[in-house]
């Protein structure tokens, strides 16, 4: 556990008030959706549930690159590991996973912390699978 995320739950403990869900907004810009637009999209949709955004990240990318070459995506993926946050925001779950391998792999890896991922519609009309 970070530094901060430990001094966090201890100020939540000691507030009475219980622990809000932290999740991290990530998305795969590979249309031409602007990152602010999306991410925009994603941090409403969180506030709608009562989650809190701890992090934004966004790569520029085909949606069939791996989660590895991307930019931004490990920052997201180290604060899930890293228990900052609980839950993954995106699009869709093609942005992160595109192939069925890599959705069976991610779902194993978010159950393993554990974590959730939260997909809040499909991706922009033109893609095809």
């Amino acid at each position: 556990m970070t530094d901060l995320a430990r001094r966090r739950n201890i100020a939540n403990a000691s507030s009475g008030y219980p622990e809000q869900t932290l999740v991290v907004a990530y998305a795969l810009i590979h249309d031409d959706g602007k990152p602010h637009v999306v991410l925009s999209r994603l941090r409403d949709h969180a506030e709608a549930e009562g989650w809190g955004v701890y992090a934004e990240f966004f790569d520029f990318g085909d949606m069939t690159s791996s989660r590895a070459s991307r930019h931004s995506w490990p920052k997201a993926e180290r604060l899930l590991q890293d228990r900052d946050v609980t839950g993954l925001v995106a699009r869709c779950e093609d942005e992160i996973a595109f192939y069925p391998k890599g959705k069976e792999s991610l779902q194993k890896w978010l159950h393993s912390l554990p974590a959730f991922a939260k997909f809040i519609g499909e991706p922009p009309s033109g893609v095809v699978r």
